[in-house]
């Protein structure tokens, strides 16, 4: 596993305030095992399982195989993106997102994911964060599930960290081929046009995003897409000229009330935001309910989806 030292080369990266950051804050979570991260509910995850009541809820309620079920059933969603200042070179770029795998869930899951995906057609592949189940620990199982996941995509992958996950495993990821956007931009060109597609560090738990720094360099008038883990980053991404926010994190409340209503949230983003579409001001956003699963392998009234973003000229 990569050391503090070894990972040094990413602070030119993700900025040197927000290196010291997230090291000092994985060193806390690896030391105190975890405690510190949950909201709400989650809060007290280190004194008591709060998966295994809902577990015991899910079967006690005859429940438990219809939400494991879910759970495998990953829906491909399409959203169609208009913008006004979209280059019509850009008319019908597609964007796949997944988000929130939690890839070591389930040993069946990445074969699943696979499957969904395979017949898609799609321009690029955007990961916006959580590819593994703990929050702490070692990470190289849900690393090995993630690359499988993606080993047969051509197409280029981008990505950014969510708040489940540690820097250690960018190296191995990048190495296979995922480009991650950590506090950075990358330039995608059709013929003479250009969109710029934003990426920042996980702003949930370990705070260490930079929009500042993120968009050094990109030209006001730009088409910005934004990657971010968690739609909390709507208020400040519309304000910063962002045309098109795409996130994950909330996992649409995954175990839901009939009609998708939301039980149990981390209160870092609004109700109207917590999953599907949405907007502020000038920014289109979308939040999507997350591919894989946290803490159980279950969903209820909340399905499993990859996201097909379509980007059009008004």
């Amino acid at each position: 596993m990569p050391t503090s030292e070894d990972l040094r080369p990413y602070a030119a990266r993700l900025g040197e305030t927000e290196f010291a950051a997230r090291m000092a804050a994985e060193k806390h979570m690896r030391d105190h095992r975890g405690e510190g991260q949950g909201k709400g509910i989650f809060r007290l995850e280190h004194k008591w399982d709060t998966y295994a009541l809902i577990r015991f809820c899910l079967k006690i309620s005859g429940f438990w195989q219809r939400a494991v079920r879910n759970y495998f059933d990953i829906k491909v969603v399409r959203n169609e993106v208009r913008l006004a200042n979209l280059p019509a070179e850009f008319d019908g770029y597609t964007i796949l997102q997944l988000t929130d795998l939690h890839a070591d869930l389930h040993p069946d899951f990445p074969a699943r994911v696979k499957e969904v995906i395979a017949p898609l057609n799609y321009d690029c592949m955007a990961l916006t964060g959580d590819y593994r189940t703990c929050i702490f620990g070692d990470h190289s199982g849900a690393t090995a599930a993630t690359i499988d996941i993606i080993s047969e995509v051509e197409q280029p992958i981008f990505a950014t960290l969510g708040n489940h996950d540690c820097l250690a495993k960018v190296p191995a990821m990048e190495a296979a081929g995922i480009r991650f956007l950590l506090n950075e931009h990358a330039v995608l060109r059709r013929g003479g046009a250009e969109l710029y597609l934003i990426g920042i560090d996980d702003p949930n738990f370990y705070r260490t995003h930079c929009f500042e720094r993120s968009l050094l360099g990109v030209p006001a008038r730009a088409v910005k897409v934004l990657l971010s883990h968690s739609p909390q980053t709507y208020a400040i991404a519309a304000e910063m000229g962002i045309d098109f926010l795409m996130a994950g994190h909330t996992h649409g409340g995954q175990i839901c009330l009939p009609g998708g209503y939301v039980l149990i949230h981390d209160g870092s983003s609004p109700r109207h935001i917590l999953a599907g579409r949405w907007s502020e001001g000038n920014l289109q956003g979308y939040t999507s309910r997350g591919t894989g699963a946290s803490g159980l392998p279950a969903r209820l009234n909340c399905p499993s989806e990859v996201t097909l973003h379509t980007l059009r000229c008004c």
